[in-house]
């Protein structure tokens, strides 16, 4: 007589990258079919390759950006206000500077980077202050941003007068300032200068 098999619902005791032959021999048929599929192992191939270049990309990115960050913080670094002496220096040429405490659109940060932008590389600035300047362009004055800079390569003397004059000894420049609107940001002009007091 033939023994009812009884069905427990538990599924065979095997993964399913695992199977049996015929003569009860373990064997790995799935596993060989996926890693031998052409298509598969382009598939594999093409998301190994994608995941190893986005990797890459966001190295490069992070690299550029800390590099960026250095560079700004370095340009961009807060600097001591200006001195009473370099104030008169200032004032002893053909513009008039007043130190004022006002609130101003354009940060001292922006203002020495726009200074410095018209400068040769490797300028810097000294020292800077909020302040109404007054001269030719602005009569009535102008709030503005004034950076001591010093110009890469140092000072150059002034022309010496017009072709065909009596040359003489160009005065000397021993400070120069760099103005910027405070309200939009713009380069206006520069002043250099010698003063004894510097």
């Amino acid at each position: 007589m033939t023994t009812p098999r009884i069905s427990t619902g538990i599924p065979p005791a095997h993964t399913e990258t695992e199977s049996w032959d015929l003569g009860g021999k373990m064997t790995h048929a799935p596993w060989r079919f996926i890693t031998q599929s052409p298509r598969i192992r382009r598939a594999i191939w093409v998301l190994a390759v994608t995941l190893a270049m986005a990797a890459v990309v966001s190295c490069g990115s992070y690299s550029a950006s800390g590099n960026t960050a250095r560079n700004e913080s370095q340009t961009t670094a807060p600097v001591p206000a200006l001195s009473a002496a370099f104030i008169s220096a200032v004032n002893s040429t053909d513009v008039q500077i007043v130190t004022t405490s006002a609130a101003a659109p354009v940060t001292e940060q922006s203002a020495v980077a726009a200074a410095l932008a018209q400068l040769p590389p490797g300028s810097s600035a000294t020292a800077a202050g909020l302040v109404m300047l007054t001269n030719a362009q602005h009569p009535a004055g102008v709030l503005a941003w004034a950076i001591e800079t010093s110009p890469a390569g140092g000072f150059h003397a002034a022309s010496g007068g017009p072709p065909g004059a009596a040359q003489q000894s160009p005065p000397p420049r021993n400070f120069r300032v760099d103005f910027v609107d405070a309200s939009t940001g713009a380069w206006l002009e520069a002043v250099e200068g010698y003063s004894t007091g510097l």
